[in-house]
């Protein structure tokens, strides 16, 4: 295996670049909806493209720290294994061409019981017109929303992650958590999921901003808890979206199917 530093393209995905350039064969994950959708956007499918990192990921105890700044560093941790794997995406993306990378699927895979690997897999674009974006752009959207989107004067800029983590400790737990506790609201739990949901928001928000972009398309939110002992709660938030923007007045809004979050209001 080829020596890598963790800068630039892997070898692995050098490899594959080398190959496209030396068949020409143009391969896609789309759909066929998607692909007609990305045809009706003004795009082309050039290949599949992948950005990988295997992080090892889990509770870290650090002497001083409290439990909710050792979570933080697991959601770090999250942010890294997301921002790593799309960086190198869009790297190979931009080594073969490509404009753009559609319907990107985000997963992680445990590999054992702290190793976590972080794929971004995606089907690079590249545009029909001789405008041309400054820079490869992201999306989970797929061809045919894109399409749609691209009609009512809007367009993808890059996929936006929003992850919080916090814990909650409290005595109560320890009696509403019982078998004997009945149907009865557990107040730490609720209080947990509030804020963390709450924060992933926020921080999906700043993201956004942070591109430039005028609004973005919420595709998917998680969440994740366990427990600490019997007086303890902590609990992991993520929202993924894609940030958009607006280049022209279109006819008619994205469809309902769809949901904004605009950045021009209060």
């Amino acid at each position: 295996m080829p020596d890598w530093d963790g800068r630039g393209l892997p070898p692995v995905a050098q490899a594959r670049v080398d190959r496209f350039a030396s068949s020409g064969l143009h391969t896609s994950l789309l759909s066929v909806p998607a692909a007609v959708g990305a045809e009706v956007a003004g795009f082309t499918a050039v290949g599949e493209v992948m950005g990988c990192i295997v992080e090892r990921l889990g509770w870290t105890p650090v002497y001083g720290m409290t439990p909710n700044q050792q979570i933080g560093l697991y959601a770090d941790a999250l942010r890294q294994g997301y921002g790593v794997a799309l960086d190198r995406l869009r790297l190979e993306a931009q080594a073969i061409g490509a404009d753009g990378v559609l319907g990107i699927n985000l997963s992680v895979t445990p590999l054992d019981e702290t190793m976590q690997e972080f794929v971004a897999l995606g089907t690079a674009v590249r545009a029909d017109s001789k405008q041309r974006p400054g820079r490869v752009f992201t999306t989970e959207l797929p061809g045919q929303d894109v399409g749609k989107l691209m009609q009512a004067g809007w367009v993808p800029a890059d996929i936006v992650t929003g992850i919080a983590a916090h814990t909650t400790f409290d005595y109560n737990m320890q009696y509403q958590t019982t078998m004997w506790a009945g149907n009865t609201e557990v107040d730490a739990h609720t209080r947990l999921v509030t804020h963390v949901r709450s924060d992933a928001r926020s921080q999906f928000r700043r993201a956004v901003q942070a591109t430039g972009a005028d609004g973005a398309i919420v595709s998917r939110m998680t969440l994740n808890t366990w427990q600490l002992g019997e007086i303890g709660v902590a609990g992991v938030s993520s929202v993924f979206g894609t940030a958009i923007g607006r280049f022209h007045q279109g006819a008619a809004a994205p469809t309902s199917a769809l949901t904004m979050l605009p950045l021009n209001r209060a």
